[in-house]
């Protein structure tokens, strides 16, 4: 391949790596083998079985299975709620609508305070709930057939879907982890390095930040993944929170340590500069070091660069008399500082050995940073528009009405959580969209001229690999998810081939417009308040900073309230977006300064300081805790 080639092929927007290509081509085989088990035992819509697979296709293993339990589950609740709703309320639509409505606003609620595969699990009961029973409504006698048939082509899609996760070429949860882990851990080593260098530019330290916390948001995922894989790829939950937290309070103290030394080095010159550079670049080169080191000899270079930081304090101190005492006073405290770096990085260390014993049962299901009252919202407003496309079916006598009513829930799906659902939820419309013209000339003018399941098999295969590499690219999973679970779900691969031109026109348009009137109610009544949300936390974070600053509690204690903070709010923060690259900014910076204030309050209780220092430095912890409330 040439050199503009390779380069060509580097830029692709899709990624076509090998893994990517064994996932695509393992999806669509245990895609057909799950439509042929489904036209084998003549269930109603084998579609389904193959939507499935589509569906909850996974890059790992434990992934996979995740979310096929959850799904299984969440189809079987929701299954069960539909046919007890018909049971009660067949013959008269107004309560079986109301019973209808609350049920999906519990279910959404449940998605919102979840997290992972479980949110997905609430999700799918309140959508099967929705099928059994406005479906059966139409026809009582068929619903539980349509219970059944619908439980049953699921299963056969989580089945076939996990067993090709697991028998072809797995790739699992747990390593990839444990990769994860090995590779931040890397990178933060080099961060605190980048951060004792002065030549390094803001730029770039806020760069390297952002792509770590990248990476730190996928570790709840992955060890919930594990969670569904062998013993022996399982991780402890409890220690992987701690690993979370323990990562970006190292990202605290190196932002502290990083705008500090430059403030140092802009007013302050002499012997004090000159220890500072006596010791620094060597302490960053231990860190670039253990980036790049062996983990066997990590604990012993950490150990020699703190014995080196603890020597360098010695001497600064020793200057006491014969320099001033503001620039030994800040060396100082930009020592303590990398000292305070080498001992994060650490308690990271013994936070990551842990992660592989005694596994929990079950890993925590908070929502990300998300309270009861922003679940209530968009609990309420989910019903609500629920409500309004089954007054606006009953009124109209729609026959394609049903189908607004899924085009309503998949937009729900995908918006759920998100302060702007447009921005994920009208790009998968338009992947919905295309599916659907996609498929209708596909049943037009290709189905007719198939003569058997394997030439079925062909003409899925070609249309569906292509759609699985975009799936498998995760910048574009859900246009990809979109695309491959509609086209499947529109072709006609019913046991009975009756096509009908003006039905599905019909049923497609009604689809489409349930999910642009999901979209408009989401964006219009209610909405996700992102700017509520990060003020929330703020909040929350500077109401800990004053015993800080009192001496109440301890600093450290100070700190891992505002990390644990953060660490709920960092799933839902788009560092992209300027507003909450800041809040991260100043979460990390608040957390940073804790610290500090725990140094000021050894100086009040320091009987070797004059008294008249040591009554000022109280004032002005006394005129801070006064003042960050207000903050």
């Amino acid at each position: 391949m040439s050199a503009t080639a390779s380069r060509v092929w580097d830029t692709l927007p899709i990624d076509l790596s090998w893994r990517n290509f064994v996932f695509s081509f393992r999806t669509i085989l245990a895609a057909l083998v799950a439509l042929a088990i489904s036209y084998w035992l003549s269930l109603q819509d084998p579609q389904w079985a193959m939507v499935t697979v589509y569906v909850i296709a996974q890059p790992t293993a434990g992934a996979a299975l995740a979310k096929g339990f959850y799904r299984f589950l969440g189809t079987l609740v929701g299954a069960v709620v539909g046919l007890a709703t018909l049971a009660l309320f067949a013959e008269d639509a107004a309560p079986l609508v109301a019973m209808m409505v609350v049920w999906l606003g519990l279910c959404i609620y449940g998605a919102t305070i979840a997290r992972n595969f479980v949110a997905y699990g609430f999700l799918l009961a309140g959508f099967t709930a929705l099928l059994v029973a406005y479906q059966g409504a139409a026809d009582p006698t068929s619903a539980w057939q349509i219970a059944v048939d619908r439980s049953a082509e699921i299963a056969i899609g989580i089945a076939c879907a996990t067993a090709a996760s697991v028998l072809i070429m797995p790739r699992y949860a747990g390593d990839d982890l444990r990769t994860a882990l090995a590779a931040t851990f890397a990178a933060l080593a080099a961060y605190g390095a980048t951060a004792m260098r002065p030549e390094t530019p803001v730029a770039t330290f806020m760069a390297l930040r952002r792509r770590m916390i990248g990476q730190i948001v996928t570790f709840d995922a992955l060890g919930s993944f594990a969670a569904f894989e062998a013993r022996d790829m399982r991780v402890n939950h409890q220690a992987i929170d701690r690993v979370t937290r323990a990562f970006l309070a190292v990202l605290a103290v190196a932002r502290g340590l990083y705008f500090r030394l430059d403030d140092f080095r802009a007013g302050q010159a002499g012997v004090v500069l000159a220890q500072l550079d006596a010791v620094l670049p060597a302490t960053a080169a231990s860190l670039q070091r253990i980036s790049g080191a062996d983990r066997a000899f990590v604990e012993a270079e950490l150990e020699t660069a703190g014995a080196r930081l603890a020597a360098a304090a010695t001497d600064l101190e020793a200057l006491a008399g014969t320099v001033p005492l503001d620039p030994l006073a800040n060396g100082l405290l930009v020592i303590h500082r990398a000292g305070d770096l080498l001992h994060g990085m650490t308690m990271v260390l013994a936070a990551e050995a842990e992660t592989t014993q005694a596994a929990s049962a079950a890993p925590p299901q908070r929502g990300p940073g998300l309270d009861p009252t922003d679940a209530v919202l968009q609990a309420l407003r989910a019903a609500l528009a629920l409500l309004l496309i089954s007054v606006f079916w009953a009124s109209t006598t729609w026959s394609a009405g049903f189908s607004g009513i899924v085009g309503l829930v998949l937009s729900l799906m995908v918006s759920i959580n998100q302060g702007d659902p447009g921005r994920m939820g009208w790009p998968y419309l338009i992947a919905v969209a295309i599916a659907m013209i996609t498929a209708y000339f596909a049943m037009a003018f290709v189905l007719p001229w198939l003569p058997d399941f394997g030439a079925l098999s062909i003409f899925l295969v070609i249309v569906m690999v292509p759609a699985g590499l975009v799936m498998g690219t995760p910048r574009y999973a859900l246009v990809g998810v979109g695309f491959g679970a509609l086209f499947i779900a529109q072709i006609c691969t019913g046991n009975l081939y009756q096509p009908n031109a003006q039905l599905y026109v019909n049923t497609a348009f009604a689809m489409v417009l349930g999910m642009v009137a999901c979209l408009v109610v989401v964006a219009a009544l209610m909405p996700v308040d992102p700017v509520a949300i990060r003020e929330r936390a703020w909040r929350k974070a500077m109401r800990a900073v004053p015993a800080a600053a009192r001496g109440e509690r301890p600093q450290r204690a100070v700190a891992s309230d505002i990390i644990s903070i953060l660490a709920d709010l960092l799933p839902r923060l788009d560092l992209e977006q300027a507003a909450e690259d800041s809040t991260l900014r100043g979460m990390l910076g608040t957390a940073s300064m804790t610290v500090e204030l725990d140094r000021l309050h050894g100086l009040v209780s320091d009987t070797d300081l004059p008294s008249g220092a040591r009554g000022a430095i109280a004032a002005c912890l006394d005129k801070l805790a006064e003042t960050f409330p207000g903050l």
